[in-house]
């Protein structure tokens, strides 16, 4: 099982590949991400408008925001609706 989300670059911005229900995201990502792929709201985080994370606690090695998955706006595939 990864524990990392897994994109893609498509015209326009990113697409998310894998949204794993648990998350470690450090804070340069946070700090080097664009508003268009990753934003902060309070204690969650938006990635690419796809998915959104909920920050339970602080990481220490390797450092960073522990996260879980709260809600997945990615579309379903045709086949999966």
């Amino acid at each position: 099982m990864s524990d990392a989300i897994t994109v893609r670059t498509v015209p326009g911005g990113i697409e998310i590949l894998d949204a794993p229900r648990s998350v470690c995201i450090s804070l340069q990502v946070l700090a080097e991400a664009c508003s268009h792929t990753m934003r902060v709201d309070g204690d969650r985080i938006v990635v690419a408008d796809q998915v959104v994370y909920q920050v339970t606690a602080w990481q220490a090695w390797p450092p960073g925001l522990r996260c879980a998955l709260v809600e997945d706006r990615r579309p379903r595939p045709e086949g999966e609706r």
